[in-house]
């Protein structure tokens, strides 16, 4: 049997540095940052994620960041927001959610400014918090969701190794309130030592 995890002990680095993006953890003055660019993402975001409809000021991006940092602390819900580092640019807002530290299992989830689509940056989060997860957090499986609709966002997991295990079929209300499905994508602590042999 494994020794039991206790995630309120585990020291986590508030930032991962990779060759083009910063993740770090979000601070009380990221929150405008956060604000424009759920408004400059707005119109792609509302068919795919509806939490959009709700983050509708820039208050409702303090109270989030605010939340996220209660929950980081907690060690509930690892989120992260994107820089480019070469202007230091916020770019979108990815982390670690349904976090089940028994396992530890974990599913990554990401979004990205429309201007910074196509160029990678998602790819690279991607590489940044998988890697972190496995080797920092002792993970042992991630999984990754969307809507099976949602083609570019379907288009990261393949690229980062991620299995797609299923297609859950009208598993969820859409944004418009329709039935979707959700594609399920994982990678397992086996996966990951495999591409590193």
């Amino acid at each position: 049997m494994t020794e039991k995890l206790n995630p309120i002990l585990l020291d986590i680095p508030s930032e991962l540095i990779g060759d083009r993006v910063l993740l770090r953890t979000f601070r009380d003055e990221h929150a405008p940052d956060l604000w424009n660019a759920v408004e400059a993402s707005r119109e792609n975001l509302k068919h795919w994620m509806p939490w959009v409809n709700e983050h509708n000021s820039l208050d409702f991006s303090r109270e989030y960041v605010r939340r996220m940092q209660a929950k980081w602390l907690l060690r509930e819900d690892l989120a992260m927001g994107i820089w480019r580092r070469v202007d230091n640019q916020f770019l979108g807002a990815t982390g670690l959610h349904r976090i089940d530290w028994t396992i530890p299992a974990m599913e990554i989830g990401y979004w990205i400014r429309p201007d910074a689509e196509g160029q990678g940056f998602i790819t690279e989060a991607m590489k940044l918090l998988t890697n972190f997860a496995f080797r920092h957090l002792r993970a042992e499986r991630l999984t990754i969701r969307c809507d099976s609709k949602n083609l570019r966002s379907a288009a990261v997991p393949p690229r980062v190794a991620f299995i797609h295990e299923a297609t859950l079929r009208q598993e969820r209300r859409n944004a418009d309130g329709d039935l979707g499905d959700t594609a399920v994508f994982a990678m397992t602590r086996a996966d990951f030592e495999l591409l590193r042999a």
